[in-house]
């Protein structure tokens, strides 16, 4: 689960599209004038990105393929949203998947502090018997 200081950056940054369009291959173009071609399956709030079955570019043109591959955020220049994407759309449902999860956390997290509540009171009423 991502922490809260992760979820306010993947709200109120562009990042929630690179985390819309996990599934999706795509390329992602880097500051040192290489890219990388492969599937995206993860990015976090800081943009560090997680790539499977890529195809690795070089800026002199060499190509190399990995099975997995991972990228910093900082060292991201560009990344090539895919024609079969609406932006708007996968912005909006990545935010409001970012509020669901919220919601759900804040409603454990309301279960857990009643249920510390009570047992609280079980202790001072068990210590005002004795």
């Amino acid at each position: 689960m991502a922490s809260l200081r992760e979820r306010a950056i993947s709200q109120n940054t562009l990042v929630c599209l690179l985390q819309a369009i996990q599934g999706h291959e795509t390329t992602v173009e880097l500051r040192d004038e290489a890219s990388v071609f492969g599937l995206i399956v993860n990015v976090d709030a800081f943009m560090n990105t997680t790539m499977k079955y890529c195809t690795y570019t070089d800026h002199r043109g060499k190509t190399m393929q990995f099975d997995d591959f991972y990228v910093q955020g900082r060292n991201i220049r560009f990344v090539q949203i895919p024609d079969a994407v609406n932006m708007m759309e996968a912005i909006e449902y990545q935010l409001g998947s970012i509020e669901r999860r919220q919601t759900q956390h804040s409603q454990e997290r309301k279960k857990m502090m009643a249920l510390r509540e009570e047992r609280r009171r079980k202790r001072e009423a068990k210590s005002k018997k004795t």
